[in-house]
């Protein structure tokens, strides 16, 4: 149902039953959040990373919810197509 808010082949949606991908966005994004926490625990979160990032690279954006951010990430996405240095 989250995923269907952004309809864009380049977006994915990770159901983390056991917190391993927010664990590592944490000890990335934990001081930059005001957001997104349940019980320490990363979630809800919405990030949007250039093409060529690799673990460890920052977002070019992350917050959350989703719901607040999807305007933000529709816009952004769409002024990634067609860019070929993101």
């Amino acid at each position: 149902m989250a995923q269907s808010r952004i309809s864009d082949a380049r977006v994915i949606q990770y159901w983390d039953s056991g917190y391993l991908v927010a664990g590592q966005l944490r000890q990335h994004l934990s001081s930059a959040l005001s957001c997104c926490r349940l019980n320490g625990t990363l979630w809800d979160l919405a990030a949007l990373y250039g093409k060529k990032a690799t673990l460890g690279t920052s977002p070019v954006f992350a917050d959350g919810t989703l719901v607040d951010a999807e305007p933000f990430l529709r816009k952004k996405l769409g002024g990634l197509s067609g860019q070929t240095g993101d």
